[in-house]
């Protein structure tokens, strides 16, 4: 996720950023109370957890569980 902010003309990013020229991007901008991204950040984290699993629960991971 990259931050950003509103000039009043243009959407300016906060931090460099390696994009090709051209490459779309979308901007969500979140309603004032920041509901909207809270509900993005926990969204992705949710489809996020299928992949997660399969990476994490396996015998040669299964010693960190012990720690």
């Amino acid at each position: 996720m990259l931050s950003a902010h509103f000039d009043g003309k243009n959407i300016v990013l906060d931090e460099p950023a390696r994009l090709k020229p051209n490459t779309k991007v979308h901007v969500v901008v979140p309603e004032e109370d920041g509901r909207t991204v809270t509900a993005l950040i926990e969204s992705c984290a949710r489809l996020s957890e299928p992949a997660f699993r399969t990476v994490w629960d396996n015998s040669l991971e299964a010693d960190y569980d012990k720690l």
